[in-house]
């Protein structure tokens, strides 16, 4: 499982990359929208990090990040979240407490999976929001990638 695990994150990794320089590329034509979401997608993966490591997060989940740091940030959340398949049983229980002061328990799988299903989720909105906005979105589907 922890090899699964490592290789969704490593597409989820290079999904959000080919989307991070189409925005890079196209800085310009990009609406407030598009890197709200992309920022969101970001955070909310590096909130579950640093729940799992429990540690306070450094960005809320609705901070925005200047596309130009994306990249960088991206590639952080890979090597974090590569460390936690490695270093934490995908069975331990992780108690946190959300943005809204409530205290729930998942286990490090559940949450793994949450990040993954999260950030594909948000990618989607984004895809949809860079045609509205006239630029052609790259393909970021798993069985691509696995092509």
């Amino acid at each position: 499982m922890k090899a699964f695990f490592t290789d969704l994150f490593q597409y989820t990794y290079r999904s959000n990359d080919a989307v991070i320089l189409l925005l890079e590329k196209n800085e310009q034509k990009i609406a407030g929208k598009t890197i709200t979401a992309i920022s969101h997608t970001l955070n909310a993966h590096h909130v579950w990090v640093k729940r799992i490591e429990n540690e306070q997060p450094l960005y809320g989940v609705w901070d925005i990040h200047q596309i130009g740091n994306m990249g960088e940030f991206n590639k952080e959340l890979l090597e974090q979240s590569l460390k936690i398949i490695h270093n934490h049983p995908l069975s331990a229980s992780i108690t946190y407490t959300n943005t809204k002061g409530d205290t729930y328990q998942n286990t490090v799988q559940e949450i793994l999976f949450h990040i993954i299903n999260h950030s594909t989720y948000h990618r989607g909105q984004v895809i949809a929001q860079l045609r509205e906005e006239g630029i052609e979105p790259v393909a970021t589907d798993y069985i691509i990638y696995k092509r």
